[in-house]
């Protein structure tokens, strides 16, 4: 079995996102970037594939030079391959531009697999995965919270959350995309002198073509949330700020 696995960068959303100037994108001087959360669960479970099947698990590291970090401890972690996709500032969160371009790196891969993330922080049109199926006309399963090999041949069974807390169990025919919520497992910890050695050793296939100029979403403006005007913050220590509560609540009739 050969999987892939798509490791996004994405905006830090605990760090201050400051607005650039044009009022339509972040600015990129003032971005910290990280892996995305989900698309690092996906990571996960395929390497829980590897453990179980002996499968080939190749990382695909999306985003600019932050993207060689998160490789080297994809590799640390247990991913046979790393492979850098560079993707500027500007092409960023546009999921349709994204899938076009990975459809054309990633059709020839002869994978079984392709997982990904169910969402990312930065995405403004869409679930990638179900994007990047529709270019290469393979299935695509997302919502899931465990894959693994079904008993008959060129599937796999996949459980699939449902509101209510529900969870699904099917099988769907490989080569597919599959969406991944949350693994098996939480992400497993790696040390990081195991992520320095990686970069030192690991052997990284460079992909570096065009993306696509399509028409995508344009994004005409950005916003902070506004503060609610009957918010009303409390300042002062700890027995200052429990005077103030209690005191609201009393003239409430709440006490």
């Amino acid at each position: 079995m050969k999987v892939a696995v798509i490791i996004r960068q994405v905006p830090d959303v605990v760090e201050e996102l400051v607005i650039a100037e044009d009022g339509r994108s972040l600015s990129e001087d003032d971005v910290m970037y990280i892996t995305n959360e989900l698309d690092d669960h996906a990571l996960e479970q395929a390497l829980i594939l590897k453990g179980r099947h002996g499968a080939h698990v190749a990382a695909y590291g999306i985003g600019g030079s932050e993207a060689r970090d998160a490789l080297a401890t994809s590799v640390a972690k247990g991913a046979d391959e790393a492979v850098y996709v560079p993707l500027e500032f500007k092409d960023r969160g546009d999921n349709h531009k994204l899938a076009m371009h990975l459809a054309a790196l990633l059709r020839d891969g002869g994978f079984d697999l392709i997982l990904s993330g169910m969402q990312a922080v930065d995405e403004v049109d869409g679930s990638l995965g179900g994007i990047l199926a529709s270019h290469l006309s393979i299935p695509y399963m997302g919502g899931l919270l465990g894959v693994d090999l079904a008993t008959s041949g060129g599937k796999v069974t996949v459980k699939k959350a449902y509101p209510g807390g529900r969870v699904g169990v099917m099988d769907v025919t490989s080569p597919a995309i599959l969406g991944i919520q949350s693994s098996e497992q939480p992400p497993r910890y790696v040390p990081v002198n195991k992520v320095m050695q990686a970069k030192k050793t690991m052997q990284v296939k460079e992909m570096k073509t065009p993306v696509p100029n399509i028409a995508g979403l344009f994004i005409t403006q950005l916003q902070k949330p506004e503060t609610g005007a009957r918010a009303k913050m409390l300042e002062g220590d700890e027995d200052g700020v429990a005077s103030i509560i209690a005191n609201l609540l009393k003239e409430r009739g709440l006490l």
